[in-house]
């Protein structure tokens, strides 16, 4: 196929506009992985940046013409919360393009509205609360511990060590950070104590879920991260510091079996097309907790996604041959 791979506008460079480079340095970013993995699958590939003109994009995407988009935008001008935007134009143009459509992206990505949504179907998740710009103190009961980190972010971005608070004084802090220099609402809500599980997903009439993974936190008791923060998520020198590795999960039979079936449902009730990601806490006494909904996830070979799948048997290529395949149905 001729597939046009649509990216931010960061992502490409003068010097490699194909995402064609093997240097060290590139290897080390997503978008050069799906590319190289879709030309390996015999497919013509084009690269895009998403630019900030946008009558300069749909002339670009009209003059291209491809048979099929694989969408790997996240953000408009540095704003996240316009991937939705982007997708909906490629729906006007009448242009079939790979995941989540504009209703999926915004219902993940506002956090608070996604949690509502998942509450009143009774899935299981912590208590929460929002603080908007203007207000500092929460205006209702909160549970300490609590997680507070800003409502519209995602791959732990704006999560630390310090979005870890005791009290409302802490709480307080944060929040001021967060309306400060991320200039959205901060989310807070209670710590669930217990293991963090990942669940990859994909389909769309029928889901398959791969095997569970799992971020097992070594050092916490030498003062390690016992939460997923960006340095767990971005820096292995970090992991490799603290011994937090991921690994496959391993769970009883009868709980793996009710994880999957519980995150099935969250993929639907979220409308995640294609591929997706659920996060999740287990208590000790093993009540299922949901913490997040991704669609569109991280495709690199060394993330949860692309793990999961190789654990199930399916390498990089085989897994975007998935997405293409089921993105190509959806559409016909």
């Amino acid at each position: 196929m001729n597939i046009l791979m649509l990216t931010d506008e960061e992502v490409v460079t003068a010097e490699d506009p194909t995402l064609s480079s093997d240097t060290i340095e590139k290897n080390a970013e997503m978008e050069y992985h799906v590319a190289r993995g879709l030309r390996a699958l015999g497919h013509e590939v084009d690269v895009m940046p998403f630019g900030p003109d946008v009558g300069a994009n749909v002339e670009a995407l009209r003059e291209r013409n491809p048979e099929l988009v694989f969408n790997l935008t996240e953000w408009f001008k540095g704003n996240r919360r316009m991937d939705m935007n982007i997708a909906a134009l490629l729906d006007l143009l009448e242009v079939p393009y790979t995941g989540a459509g504009p209703i999926g992206l915004m219902l993940c990505r506002d956090k608070a509205a996604c949690k509502s949504i998942l509450r009143h179907h009774r899935i299981r998740l912590p208590h929460f609360i929002t603080i908007p710009p203007g207000r500092r103190k929460p205006g209702a009961r909160m549970v300490y511990p609590a997680i507070v980190k800003p409502l519209y972010a995602d791959g732990s971005d704006g999560i630390a060590l310090a979005s870890l608070v005791q009290d409302e004084a802490a709480l307080i802090e944060r929040v001021r950070m967060i309306h400060e220099k991320r200039r959205q609402p901060a989310l807070c809500e209670a710590f669930i104590a217990g293991r963090e599980i990942y669940v990859g997903i994909i389909g769309n009439e029928r889901l398959r879920a791969f095997p569970p993974r799992e971020v097992l936190f070594g050092r916490t008791d030498d003062g390690g991260p016992g939460i997923a923060t960006a340095r767990v998520k971005w820096d292995e020198a970090y992991r490799k510091k603290w011994d937090i590795r991921y690994v496959h999960a391993e769970l009883e039979p009868d709980l793996e079996r009710e994880i999957i079936r519980v995150c099935k449902r969250i993929y639907r009730y979220m409308q995640i097309r294609d591929y997706g990601r659920i996060d999740l806490r287990i208590t000790p006494d093993n009540d299922i907790e949901f913490l997040e909904a991704n669609p569109n996830p991280n495709l690199a070979p060394d993330d949860e996604l692309a793990e999961a799948a190789q654990q199930a048997g399916l390498s990089l290529p085989d897994l975007l041959d998935q997405i293409v395949k089921l993105a190509v149905r959806r559409h016909a």
